[in-house]
């Protein structure tokens, strides 16, 4: 009931705004705002005589917190429909002081003064009923708290004495004998059996489907959805294959239960006692069913395809054991508890089942953390008697998840010894505050990751991810969007779970839409999470946008790449800057306060930010000018690459090792660039050919000059040619010029020339000459002095004489020091 009063909040808050519109002729909302302050009078009256009941509080608390909503949508529909009025009584001007006003005009500033007049009285109506509605919350609330403190701190008689097991005994035996002598009495009415039959007809068909539902139909839907399933089985299918086995699990018993409890309720034979009973028993029966549903999800006893766990088959056997034992616990405890409050049965019978409850649940609790391990990855592998395998102190938590089921952990555990010592001493509140809300929270974030892991697998089967990526550790968007939605809605479901109430969450939704206040600027919330939403949508919108255009537009026009390029990223800026601007006019956020501090910060973040400016301006003359585009090849500080994008602050440039070289705009908007293909692929090629002195030069420029023209990559026109360069050191130097039809062929082309070039030079026998060098070497007779032997060895020629001489071969390990070559190529 609680989880359909969340859903159901919300439509009450946008209800009582609309009520407030509607319930006046005038719009005014006079009559919302007497009743309000009416029902404030009657809750500060009953605040002024004493302590309220809690079901008094609650209902208090609903009323003025509409209230308060309500009366203040009244002031802000107010203060916008002054707004004009005023306007219009500032273009009349002021009242004239000599003469008199035309009549005409003098009506009109009277109306609108009179309108102004009634507006300004209701709207400080409405603030003011706003406020005392507020302040009586305050009041409220701090009573609830207190009363919240006392259940909690309130000690009675400890349960398992002699004398209170006895009076317990009574209780419950009395209980017992009130709901039989309900039945008797009723079925005593009829007449004869033939109408008892007829009252037990609906419900027995009622039940038989029922148990068709819970069992049956139930066990044949598992056992097609796991038919052929196998450890193989893809991770995506065995996550699917447990989504919908949960879900078969969980919803067709529930609809078993609930039929058989409404099959008894309407066979008229069940009195007032035994129909809380019967509810309460309902309430339980899902609790187990989920229990049982989500059980077989996680640890899947008897399938370990579908084992959503990491346990290994012993482990999860226990683990789903002690996890049905706690649900039947917390199932019992729903169907007596609760309903023994209702049903008014006695406190000594109530104090004694729930000490009963919390032990055995203390117990099953213990045992199921143990077994589970949460926050450690040590699965256990067997039953252990030795205390040392609780100590958990041999695994060190290293990530944030991994710390946080730590934690976990060491809660569960403190819940599972503390309640179970708070109920039999005598503390029957704070036991149960204890044990019950930690068991339901953990349940609920079950099925929290249960819907994550389904979700995440849901995007690996659309992104079409192998498996071997989805071992890898990866975190997508829907996975990331999933458990954000997720966590935001568990929010409002465990503030229920550990006491809040419905008022709360109507109070907290009913604060985030209205804000906060700082000096004269409301800051909400909402209206932060509107902008971004509203930014994020036309963000998406100008991507999918920009997809459009580029795979459908932009391939039918006759544009270059470059010139494609620049237009979807122009659409790109453009599209963000509306998106922002719609963001700010739909949220209503008033820039003007922004932009006196916008002003005072403008000198220091001119200076923390002018290089980023710098780079972003230049970006758009770069997208806008385009002296380098998408494609093109440039030189860059001695560097060539491709350009492979123009972004906000910076090219991307790919070099051709295939790495990628990041240049600033404003270096390639002030320094200088070689752009190899600005307006069209054409370049010319240059390669040097050397030919042996005494070679036949014209013939050797005709060969060249075919060699040339033969290729098919050079330009007719212009023609190639050859040009004779000079007379170099060793060789007679030539040179082929020429225009390529695509310069970014310049590599190929020149090996393919030089190919060419060494054929044909064989062919013709022309010699391509190397570089060849002769030593001279002076004072050869001293040096044959020096070494005490006649030299010998390779001839060397003597320098002027042209007389061949031996070198004496001078000792080994000794000989002068060289002191390298001189300027003529002699070594000395």
């Amino acid at each position: 009931m609680r989880i359909l009063a969340v859903l159901l909040f919300c439509a009450v808050t946008v209800w009582s705004g609309v009520a407030a519109a509607q319930s006046s002729p005038n719009g005014l909302g006079m009559e919302v705002i007497e009743s309000a302050v009416a029902q404030a009078d009657r809750i500060e009256a009953s605040m002024g005589r004493g302590p309220m009941s809690e079901t008094a509080i609650e209902e208090a608390r609903a009323g003025l917190e509409t209230d308060r909503r309500t009366l203040a949508l009244i002031a802000t529909e107010i203060e916008a429909r002054l707004t004009p009025l005023e306007t219009q009584l500032e273009l009349l001007g002021p009242v004239p002081e000599e003469g008199e006003e035309p009549e005409g005009i003098a009506q009109q500033r009277s109306r609108l003064n009179e309108e102004i007049a009634t507006l300004r009285t209701v709207a400080r109506r409405a603030e003011q009923g706003s406020a005392r509605a507020s302040a009586l919350l305050d009041g409220l609330n701090e009573m609830r708290i207190s009363r919240l403190r006392e259940q909690l701190l309130q000690r009675g008689p400890s349960p398992v004495s002699g004398e209170r097991l006895q009076s317990a005994w009574d209780e419950g035996a009395r209980v017992v004998s009130r709901i039989r002598i309900e039945v008797l009495t009723r079925m005593a009415v009829d007449d004869a059996m033939r109408s008892l039959l007829d009252r037990l007809a609906l419900p027995v068909l009622i039940a038989l489907v029922a148990l068709f539902l819970g069992f049956v139909l139930r066990r044949w839907v598992v056992g097609r959805l796991t038919v052929g399933l196998t450890p193989e089985t893809p991770r995506s299918r065995q996550v699917a294959l447990a989504a919908g086995i949960t879900f078969a699990r969980l919803l067709l018993p529930a609809a078993g239960a609930v039929l058989i409890g409404v099959g008894l309720m309407n066979s008229g034979l069940v009195g007032p006692t035994g129909q809380v009973f019967l509810e309460a028993g309902i309430e339980g029966a899902l609790v187990f069913v989920a229990a049982f549903a989500l059980g077989n999800a996680y640890f899947a006893p008897d399938n370990g395809a579908i084992r959503l766990s990491s346990l290994d088959d012993a482990a999860a056997r226990r683990a789903y054991r002690w996890m049905i034992g706690l649900a039947l616990v917390v199932a019992l405890d729903r169907t007596f508890i609760h309903a023994g409050q209702d049903g008014r049965a006695g406190t000594n019978v109530l104090a004694a089942v729930n000490a009963a409850l919390l032990v055995v649940g203390g117990l099953m609790l213990w045992r199921f953390v143990r077994v589970t391990r949460l926050g450690v990855n040590v699965v256990e592998a067997g039953p252990s008697d030795d205390p040392a395998d609780d100590d958990d102190a041999t695994t060190q938590p290293t990530q944030p998840i991994e710390i946080a089921l730590r934690i976990a952990q060491l809660a569960l555990r403190a819940s599972a010894i503390l309640a179970p010592l708070l109920a039999i001493a005598g503390y029957y509140g704070a036991s149960r505050f204890v044990f019950y809300p930690a068991v339901f929270s953990g349940a609920l974030i079950a099925l929290c990751v249960l819907i994550y892991h389904v979700m995440r697998e849901v995007s690996f089967v659309f992104q079409r991810q192998t498996p071997e990526a989805q071992a890898a550790p990866q975190v997508g968007v829907i996975p990331v969007l999933t458990g954000f939605v997720l966590s935001l809605g568990a929010l409002p479901l465990l503030a229920l779970i550990w006491g809040a109430t419905v008022t709360d969450l109507q109070a907290g939704w009913s604060r985030l839409v209205d804000g906060f206040r700082v000096g004269e600027t409301v800051i909400s919330p909402l209206d932060f999470l509107l902008f971004a939403v509203v930014f994020v949508v036309g963000y998406m919108a100008t991507r999918a946008l920009q997809g459009v255009v580029r795979r459908t537009v932009l391939p039918l026009t006759k544009f270059d790449d470059g010139a494609k390029s620049a237009m979807v990223a122009g659409l790109g800026y453009i599209g963000i800057a509306i998106a922002a601007l719609i963001a700010i006019s739909t949220t209503g956020l008033d820039l003007s306060n922004l932009a006196i501090v916008a002003g005072a910060l403008s000198v220091g973040i001119g200076f923390g930010l002018q290089n980023i400016v710098n780079n972003f301006v230049s970006g758009i003359i770069l997208l806008i000018e385009r002296p380098i585009k998408v494609g093109d090849w440039v030189e860059v500080g001695g560097v060539h690459g491709t350009v492979q994008r123009v972004n906000v602050r910076s090219t991307e440039i790919q070099t051709f090792d295939r790495s990628s070289m990041f240049v600033p705009n404003a270096d390639l908007i002030s320094g200088t660039v070689t752009n190899w293909t600005h307006s069209n692929n054409h370049g010319r090629i240059i390669v040097a050919v050397g030919v042996a002195y005494g070679s036949d030069v014209r013939h050797v420029q005709k060969v060249l000059q075919e060699v040339a023209e033969d290729h098919a990559m050079l330009m007719r026109r212009p023609a190639p040619y050859v040009v004779f360069m000079g007379f170099g050191a060793d060789s007679l130097d030539f040179e082929i010029r020429g225009v390529l039809r695509d310069v970014n062929w310049i590599l190929h082309v020149g090996s393919d020339l030089r190919f060419a070039v060494y054929e044909r030079f064989m062919a013709e026998g022309i010699e391509i000459p190397f570089a060849q060098r002769d030593i001279h070497i002076r004072n050869v007779g001293e040096l044959g002095a020096a070494f005490g032997s006649k030299p010998n060895g390779a001839a060397v020629r003597r320098t002027g004489s042209g007389e061949d001489s031996r070198p004496p071969k001078p000792p080994a390990g000794e000989g002068p020091d060289s002191d390298g070559p001189d300027n003529d190529g002699d070594v000395r």
